[in-house]
């Protein structure tokens, strides 16, 4: 099968990598120019589970140049969707199918609005990577499932793209799995990057000091409990109490990183809050639902992010 990465930064290059370990054709798309063309002459320098492997990969720089594959998988910001797409129409053919293992809620609404005779699939990924610089990628996978993978329409074409997705991933060494639900785990992931992006951007902290100070944690239980009302009024069932045991558990063994969000805002950069905190808030609004810690978060994140130029 013919895969191509839109947004190979990071996440997008390990996942190129690991389904090309998997015995798949993959080309990685992406305008950073340096990091394609190292890959290109090179090969990916890929660290994970304490291995470094080079890993030959197809690039291209130029996504209005490329060529129709089988599955595209989407991993740009939210945000960049629409015109990364547009940007890469070669991509897809009619029979193309397009796989979102984006961030955040939303993004499926977004990929239908394009795409609405297309089947979808869609992913949620418990590891993270960072690129460390051109042409070199590390990868934090877990000991637990790294990918869930599901189909948005339930579609034939989409059942089985995920079914050969999932199984070119383990053949490349992820542990990856099928799920009916698969917005159950997309939401699931979006209460943790909901409390700990935007907040630890406005406050300056990493995550175990936001989660260690009581009004940090207030606030994480704040937020916790107004996406799983949320998530409940849209049909999607999600445990307070297990959430946040999870994310305490977590916090304590690995919470001295940055959250992505944080980082942005730290290099003054567009964030993902409306994917987030912001999507929340939109269903909250939507539904009826009360949603005022998040709703603060997002106001708090986008005066920062559109008053940079002002900040000391």
């Amino acid at each position: 099968m013919k895969y191509a990465i839109l947004g190979a930064g990071a996440m997008g290059s390990i996942i190129g990598a690991v389904l090309k370990k998997g015995g798949q054709d993959v080309i990685l798309v992406d305008p950073y120019q340096e990091h394609m063309e190292k890959i290109k002459r090179d090969g990916l320098q890929l660290q994970m589970i304490d291995q470094n492997e080079i890993v030959h990969l197809a690039t291209c720089a130029k996504p209005a140049e490329t060529v129709p594959v089988d599955v595209v998988i989407i991993l740009v910001k939210g945000f960049h969707t629409v015109a990364a797409v547009n940007g890469a129409r070669g991509l897809f053919r009619e029979d193309t199918i397009v796989c979102s293992l984006q961030n955040g809620i939303g993004n499926e609404d977004i990929l239908k609005e394009i795409f609405p005779h297309t089947p979808i699939m869609q992913g949620v990924m418990w590891m993270t990577g960072t690129l460390t610089e051109p042409g070199r990628v590390k990868a934090n996978v877990g000991g637990g499932t790294a990918i869930y993978l599901g189909s948005v329409d339930k579609t034939p074409g989409a059942e089985e793209a995920v079914k050969n997705m999932a199984a070119h991933l383990r053949a490349g060494g992820i542990s990856a799995e099928l799920t009916d639900n698969v917005q159950k785990h997309i939401w699931a992931k979006a209460v943790i990057n909901a409390c700990v992006n935007g907040p630890c951007g406005i406050l300056r902290m990493n995550v175990k000091s936001l989660f260690n100070h009581p009004l940090g944690m207030k606030l994480v239980e704040e937020i916790t409990q107004e996406v799983v009302d949320v998530a409940a009024h849209k049909g999607i069932q999600l445990n307070y109490d297990s959430l946040i045991a999870d994310m305490v558990a977590s916090v304590a063994r690995a919470g001295e990183h940055l959250p992505s969000m944080a980082q942005d805002i730290r290099h003054k950069r567009k964030t993902e809050i409306d994917f987030l905190n912001g999507a929340i808030a939109a269903y909250g609004a939507q539904l009826g639902v009360p949603t005022p810690a998040n709703e603060y978060v997002v106001r708090f994140v986008k005066i920062i992010e559109e008053s940079y130029e002002f900040q000391y």
